[in-house]
């Protein structure tokens, strides 16, 4: 592994003035590759203080000449089954940091010290870890009152990424798939780790969205994690993505689920069913064939989510 200090020389020098350059020489399958790691400058009591971010694991040196080495030494830390993190989730109230990997079929989290959980869903590690995490008093007060967050490693920067939307099937008696959207570095596509591979797509006025949930559910479906295409479908959209998407489909009127009025879209194949999440200001869809579809759908929805549904006549 080498790491050097480098200036940097872009437009955003006066936020970002230096990257430690860090190539994977021999121990990951990303051998070869050069993360290019921001160097932050903030002033304390002490002077200036040198710090980066990797993986969500934050170091800070007064010796802006030592962070090469300690990213070189976070680094190998994070190394496992030759691999670095595609993941990690966060314990906010704990301030704990879990990697999780990806390898073919399998996803893998790991614990300090502790056991690693494993699965190919990624929505079944999370559960595993938290049961675990649980258990063992570490997610907030009684180990009740936190949650998991999950943020995407960006493979240039080694930073982390906030999810744009996720894909998920919640569907009675199967096991969920759960997995969320990045976008990628040079904002050019939007992917995600399904069916053992990463499955990307251009981004393209909005279309994106559903084109990725086709890819991704044609993939399940023929690994025999799927039965309906339609039961995998984009949640949480930031509101910027749904706009986009919107403005590509045609308004279909509204149903009513629970007292609650659902927008109503459709395109030359299918339809979408729009549902505000306003406690996160944030846009879950529901896909489906028709309008009965729809309704059906974000009833069961609603039913498993303990909201009570109220299907009208």
């Amino acid at each position: 592994m080498k790491a050097t200090l480098e200036q940097n020389s872009g437009e955003n020098s006066d936020s970002i003035p230096y990257f430690v350059a860090l190539e994977i020489v021999t121990e990951t399958v990303d051998a070869g590759t050069v993360f290019n790691i921001p160097v932050t400058v903030e002033l304390s009591s002490k002077g200036k203080q040198y710090s980066i971010d990797i993986c969500g694991y934050t170091r800070k040196d007064n010796d802006i000449n030592a962070l090469p080495n300690i990213a070189g030494q976070l680094v190998n830390q994070l190394i496992s089954i030759a691999r670095l993190p595609s993941y990690v989730f966060i314990a906010r109230r704990a301030r704990e940091i879990y990697p999780v990997y990806t390898k073919g079929h399998e996803v893998f989290a790991t614990t300090p010290g502790g056991p690693a959980f494993e699965h190919v869903e990624l929505a079944k590690v999370r559960e595993y870890l938290t049961d675990y995490l649980h258990d063992i008093g570490t997610l907030g007060k009684d180990g009740l009152s936190d949650k998991l967050h999950v943020r995407g490693v960006n493979m240039h920067t080694l930073g982390l990424r906030r999810p744009v939307f996720y894909l998920k099937k919640r569907v009675p008696g199967q096991v969920d798939f759960w997995a969320p959207v990045f976008e990628s570095g040079d904002g050019q596509r939007i992917y995600t780790y399904a069916a053992s591979a990463r499955r990307e797509v251009p981004i393209g006025g909005g279309q994106e969205v559903l084109a990725l949930q086709s890819l991704v559910a044609e993939n399940l479906q023929k690994n025999g994690r799927l039965s309906n295409l339609s039961d995998l479908r984009p949640g949480r959209l930031f509101p910027d993505y749904w706009e986009r998407l919107k403005a590509t489909l045609t308004p279909q009127g509204n149903i009513t689920v629970n007292g609650i009025d659902m927008p109503l879209f459709s395109n030359d194949t299918l339809w979408v069913g729009e549902e505000m999440r306003e406690e996160e200001d944030r846009i879950s869809l529901y896909i489906g064939s028709d309008a009965d579809d729809i309704q059906q759908r974000a009833a069961i929805d609603f039913e498993r989510r303990g909201a009570g549904v109220l299907v009208p006549a």
